[in-house]
């Protein structure tokens, strides 16, 4: 059974943009460790997603539907953003939103492995990864990986690509969601429960 590996660009950056380097770098890690391994780039950019207001994620606008379907058929994800204002970005932060989180309809990312990457102008917000991105999944019950990159400025050439000792730390990244997955897999998946609130 195939693989796939969805990336998200939390960046409205246009080309060429650092996040989307670092996407492209771990992606070919994740391609190298495993040929078969199919991969997609969910640009927000690209997408006119309608802001989150409760609706059933039938009700929204084409585009809105067909992102959350990309998310909802993928495998394994990897996750980037930029760094803005010690978070990561508003467009990011409403497509997790619209995802939906309910272990009796549809629960996409429960189970599934998350790879997190971010880029900032200074290394001052690298801890976002840990205190931001890892409880946001770790709230929709998926697996992120352990190892997770931040990159600065200085880990980018004058063309905004990766370069030096990042690199290898992206194509480990692409490494172990892969073979997180299969282990996954092989041991017949590992769905976390459901967060239910007792209420008295």
């Amino acid at each position: 059974m195939g693989l796939s590996v969805l990336a998200i660009n939390g960046s409205l950056t246009p080309p060429p943009s650092r996040t989307r380097s670092l996407i492209d770098v771990t992606l070919a890690g994740a391609t190298a460790h495993d040929p078969a391994v199919k991969t997609a780039v969910l640009e927000l950019r690209e997408f006119d997603l309608e802001f989150c207001d409760g609706r059933r994620p039938d009700q929204y606008n084409a585009d809105t539907r067909k992102a959350l379907a990309m998310i909802a058929e993928a495998d394994a994800y990897l996750v980037a953003t930029p760094v803005y204002r010690a978070s990561y970005t508003g467009a990011l932060k409403n497509l997790f939103d619209l995802v939906p989180n309910d272990p009796d309809r549809n629960d996409p990312l429960r189970g599934k492995v998350v790879g997190l990457l971010a880029s900032g102008g200074s290394d001052h917000h690298y801890l976002l990864l840990e205190h931001q991105l890892r409880p946001l999944f770790g709230f929709f019950g998926a697996h992120s990986a352990s190892r997770a990159v931040y990159a600065a400025p200085a880990d980018f050439d004058g063309a905004k690509q990766p370069e030096g000792k990042i690199v290898a730390e992206l194509h480990a990244l692409g490494k172990e969601v892969v073979q997180l997955t299969q282990l996954i897999r092989q041991a017949g998946g590992m769905q976390p429960e459901h967060l239910r609130i007792r209420r008295t």
